[in-house]
């Protein structure tokens, strides 16, 4: 009896361990791949922290950045998939190679405003979900995107044409197939070496949005940038299903209340520091230059070829995804 009462003694020790005793907070890691200082970093921080008030301290969020965990943004999926972080800033961009059948909004010129975007955001998210739970145990409880991405230059272009020849910093397939279409060639390259390369004139140009073109100081490397609006990214609050079936269920609904609500929150923040961004770019002595019209139509009409394309090879997932989007974002 002695012997028995001891093991299960152990046992319920062990489940202790793991689970906490009742009423206990639970500890979650959220990772983001930007770094400590840069904007949705801190939107992130003040994220948890308004999910600890609405959960009453039962979920607590610790927030690490990129360089504080050993994962890049390409790791973020197979890792929120392994529980080894349970809730993180997932860009669907850096993890095609997972899941290429739900990059839709790595089309160029499908989705070319944060307006666009928040419409077309709600229209996908079914869709993302199904897939991501059926193959990583993983869903996405909001979305939300950093401001367009443009093209930054050591030197000024002033029409499309100019592109042509230009060596460009990008950071996925869609965008060098883009400039490809452009006349102008892709440059696989890391975020840390972008800069020396600028300086170094390793590549013409980079791709990137406005708020980490300021925060990463290319204003003292090129000298204008290219506000082509081309595409938007697709940032999601992912969390790994088990870890969030183990949450009671008023945690559970406080959290997904909060991530909705914080869809709008990064919407209004985002806005907000890419109108700062560049304004301070331009007080730097950078120049924006906007596409003509016929110019943005024009690279809208060459590249609209991948997104069929792009269809055509990742099956019924992408065909539904881009008429919900296309619909959404032309709607």
């Amino acid at each position: 009896m002695k012997l028995r009462a001891l093991t299960i003694g152990t046992s319920v020790l062990a489940m202790l361990a793991i689970t906490g005793p009742a009423g206990a907070e639970t500890t979650w890691s959220l990772f983001t791949p930007f770094s400590t200082n840069d904007k949705p970093t801190q939107l992130y921080r003040a994220f948890a922290k308004d999910v600890a008030e609405a959960t009453g301290g039962d979920l607590v969020i610790e927030v690490y950045s990129s360089g504080e965990l050993p994962y890049k943004n390409t790791d973020v999926l197979k890792a929120l998939a392994t529980n080894q972080i349970q809730i993180a800033d997932l860009a669907l961009g850096p993890v095609a190679g997972d899941v290429p059948e739900l990059t839709v909004f790595g089309l160029p010129f499908l989705c070319t405003s944060t307006d666009e975007f928040y419409k077309a955001i709600d229209a996908a998210m079914p869709t993302f979900n199904e897939r991501l739970q059926s193959k990583f145990n993983v869903h996405a409880l909001a979305g939300w995107t950093m401001p367009p991405q443009q093209i930054w230059l050591r030197d000024a272009v002033t029409e499309i044409g100019e592109l042509e020849g230009k060596k460009i910093r990008t950071w996925n397939k869609m965008q060098v197939e883009m400039l490809d279409l452009l006349g102008a060639s892709g440059v696989a390259i890391t975020p840390a070496e972008v800069i020396p390369a600028l300086q170094r004139g390793v590549v013409d140009g980079a791709i990137t949005a406005v708020i980490p073109a300021y925060d990463w100081k290319f204003y003292e490397v090129v000298d204008a940038g290219y506000m082509l609006n081309f595409t938007m990214t697709d940032q999601l609050i992912a969390v790994n299903d088990a870890a969030f079936d183990n949450l009671s269920p008023e945690t559970q609904e406080a959290l997904v209340e909060t991530a909705e609500t914080w869809q709008q929150k990064f919407k209004q923040a985002i806005d907000v520091a890419a109108g700062e961004a560049a304004e301070n770019l331009e007080a730097e002595g950078m120049t924006l230059i906007a596409p003509s019209e016929a110019d943005f139509e024009a690279a809208r009409e060459a590249t609209k070829p991948l997104w069929q394309g792009w269809a055509d090879s990742n099956g019924e997932i992408a065909a539904k995804l881009l008429e919900d989007v296309s619909a959404a974002c032309s709607g």
